[in-house]
């Protein structure tokens, strides 16, 4: 469901969905949830496309970005992917993120920044 939201929506940019870009989109969609790093989509692709560069993967996640597909953000020095792009909190306990989607959280949130919240990270012990 989600690779064919994304598809679509490069499609009407105008992205040409080439093998590399459509299993980059498999990729995701398979451990999007998990919040991959970087690192880990590019070993992903490198499996079936071993000259796929890190630079072409992270231009690639910039433009899902700017389409509203995926968001990005930092977790102990590498660059983690989020694909659920509502509004919602991630609980983060070592290597494991959870997500906690919770309009009340979020509105209060809101309401105290004055701010629209996008993606709050909670580091949990």
């Amino acid at each position: 469901m989600w690779k064919e939201e994304a598809v679509e929506a490069l499609r009407k940019k105008g992205y040409k969905i080439t093998p590399q870009r459509l299993k980059l989109l498999e990729v995701l969609e398979e451990i999007g949830k998990k919040h991959p790093s970087l690192g880990e989509v590019h070993e992903r692709l490198r499996r079936e496309f071993p000259t796929v560069s890190f630079s072409t993967l992270y231009s690639n996640v910039l433009t899902l970005k700017e389409l509203g597909l995926v968001e990005l953000f930092s977790l102990e020095g590498e660059t983690r992917i989020e694909v659920n792009t509502t509004p919602h909190v991630n609980l983060i306990e070592g290597e494991k993120i959870i997500d906690v989607n919770d309009p009340e959280i979020i509105e209060a949130i809101r309401r105290k920044t004055g701010k629209n919240v996008k993606l709050v990270n909670v580091l949990v012990e």
